[in-house]
């Protein structure tokens, strides 16, 4: 039988040889091996972030209370580093503070104590206060815009 290939008998043989010994190499790397790794990378478990406050107009002069709280996928709390500041047009403008929060909630208030109020320069200006947090191997970032007035 001849092939159409122009190559003579003898490359319909090969072709079929090759063919052969591919399907082969196939299935001998399929099962039959007794022991097989895996290389699995286990997913970090994901943490949660909530940023609450009195309100998103802060009073000049006054007291401002807000809170964060780090949790995990499941609703545990967790400890984690905290850093706060605030923000304009994107780019930090003050430093809040940054905290190791062992219990998973860090809550303060600005304007009391040794924490000085929103100044008058802020009046009417929108800011953002934004919690970059550190837990379980993972940051995130938790925005709440303020204007003050």
């Amino acid at each position: 039988m001849r092939c159409g290939t122009g190559s003579g008998s003898g490359g319909a043989l090969g072709s079929r040889l090759l063919a052969g010994g591919v399907l082969v190499a196939a299935l001998a790397g399929c099962g039959g091996h007794a022991s097989t790794t895996t290389a699995s990378t286990r997913a970090k478990p994901s943490i949660r972030i909530t940023l609450t406050a009195d309100s998103h107009r802060p009073r000049v002069g006054k007291p401002w209370h807000y809170e964060v709280r780090v949790t995990d996928a499941a609703g545990k709390l967790v400890p984690a580093r905290v850093h706060l500041q605030i923000l304009f047009g994107g780019s930090p403008v003050g430093q809040v503070g940054r905290h190791r929060v062992a219990t998973g909630v860090w809550s303060e208030t600005i304007g009391a104590g040794a924490n000085t109020p929103f100044p008058a320069q802020a009046r009417g200006v929108r800011l953002v206060f934004q919690a970059v947090v550190r837990a379980l191997g993972q940051t995130r970032k938790a925005n709440y815009w303020i204007q003050a007035r």
